[in-house]
């Protein structure tokens, strides 16, 4: 059995020799005897390369002495520290970049999965990685290493026994997913779907779209995308784009459908082929039923059976802090949404809420959606309309969107602005309601998981 060996171990000094970026390499150094590749002082370990960074509030220079004092073996920087142990680059952003898709290009019998998206990138990616891990070695993207540095350093985590590699795709401004398709070249592809997030950048959906499908920028004729039916944008590129296709929906005629569909959205079939396979959700929505269907026509790609992607399916728990429903006594239910927020995840978080329990009473904390522009104040008045729409009881609101929450609401809707997180105790006290259920969601930015501390969960 062959020895497990990073393919950026093996890859850097033959593409050193050859990267017109390189401005100075200290002589002294063996290019072959090192761990890891690391950009965070924090997590160096005893020989581990350290590369230095800038990012908005940091400058990554400053950390090199504490990465060598945790036993890095030396440092790439854009700039002649003066040291030894030290290799120079025009730019360690461009650096990452043009090695990880270098590991890539060099790298054969690896089957590479990209998941771009509004909503439901890391779910899907992480269902998709449970389907297929029995079967293959996976390495799939952590948390939301989804950017420009996210998607490179999970490249270099790359080793001759993995067998699939799935990376998330995330953007906020034009350019960031041709990049990162370029650097990752996916042979099997997906947009979620297409919604109102980081407008602030993109300022709308077309914008958003156009960016997205960039992800199928390096695609031939012999790459597959997947398409999700129910969405207008996504149903537009079909008959654009020359590749390989699989379809799902649950409205519409595909190649995977949902059907019977429980009121909980904890029960459904897909049917494929003629045939039903029945699903049981541990983490409901809605969003998950269609994340289920994503998942499971990209892992069709990999020739698993489809007992086996059902049996992926329904062992998965879901992610944490993303509609995480928490059942507590008295009857009473917090969901815990806190992971992020956009207009669109959070009306299907309220209609979700409502269609689950719709015989509580209904309680909504709501933090300020981020990076939404001039449209901001515009769509947290959306939400509002359905907080009302769907007859909340009370809304508690944290951020500076506060005012606008409350702008469409009625009479019927009680509404708090909340000046900290800890405020909320002096309204709530779980052991005092019943048969309620109470949602808390917001951006990341907010940090509504305070919340749920706060209220002593």
């Amino acid at each position: 059995m062959s020895k497990e060996v990073g393919l950026a171990n093996k890859l850097l000094k033959k593409f050193l020799e050859n990267y017109s970026g390189v401005k100075h390499i200290d002589s002294s150094l063996n290019l072959c005897d090192w761990n890891k590749l690391s950009t965070d002082s924090r997590k160096i370990k005893r020989g581990d390369i350290f590369i230095s960074l800038d990012g908005e509030n940091y400058k990554g220079d400053n950390f090199v002495g504490d990465a060598f004092n945790s036993g890095a073996k030396f440092c790439i920087t854009s700039n002649n520290l003066n040291i030894e142990k030290q290799i120079i680059v025009n730019s360690t952003h461009e650096f990452i970049q043009d090695f990880a898709s270098y590991i890539i290009t060099n790298t054969k019998e690896l089957k590479r999965f990209a998941i771009t998206g509004t909503n439901g990138k890391t779910t899907t990616k992480e269902l998709l990685s449970n389907i297929l891990s029995p079967r293959f070695n996976v390495l799939a993207s952590e948390g939301n290493f989804n950017n420009q540095i996210g998607v490179p350093l999970t490249i270099f985590n790359l080793t001759n026994k993995h067998e699939v590699l799935i990376n998330e795709m995330g953007t906020n401004s034009h350019g960031e997913i041709e990049k990162l398709s370029r650097i990752a070249r996916p042979d099997y592809a997906t947009i979620t779907n297409i919604g109102m997030g980081h407008t602030e950048g993109l300022v709308n959906k077309d914008n958003i779209f156009i960016e997205k499908s960039n992800i199928t920028k390096n695609f031939n004729e012999d790459s597959l995308f997947s398409f999700n039916l129910d969405d207008k944008f996504i149903v537009d590129f079909y008959n654009k784009i020359n590749c390989k296709k699989i379809t799902y929906a649950i409205n519409n005629k595909a190649d995977l459908n949902a059907v019977n569909v429980s009121n909980d959205f904890y029960n459904f079939d897909i049917k494929y082929k003629k045939h039903l396979y029945k699903i049981n959700l541990r983490a409901p929505g809605i969003n998950n039923i269609y994340n289920s269907l994503c998942a499971a026509s990209l892992a069709i790609q990999t020739n698993m059976e489809m007992k086996e992607i059902v049996n992926g399916i329904n062992s998965f728990e879901g992610i944490n802090n993303r509609f995480k429903i928490i059942k507590l006594k008295n009857e009473n239910v917090v969901i815990n949404d806190t992971y992020n927020a956009n207009p669109d995840s959070t009306i299907r978080a309220i209609n979700m809420t409502n269609s689950i329990f719709p015989t509580k009473r209904k309680i909504a904390i709501l933090g300020s959606m981020l990076e939404l522009g001039v449209k901001s104040s515009e769509e947290h008045q959306s939400v509002s309309s359905e907080i009302k729409k769907n007859k909340f009881l009370e809304l508690y609101s944290y951020g500076p969107n506060s005012a606008d929450y409350k702008k469409n609401l009625d009479k019927n809707t009680g509404f708090i602005a909340l000046k900290n997180h800890n405020e909320i105790k002096k309204y709530i006290n779980l052991n005092s309601i019943k048969n309620t259920v109470i949602l808390i969601k917001g951006s990341r930015g907010m940090k509504m998981e305070k919340i749920l501390i706060s209220l002593g969960l």
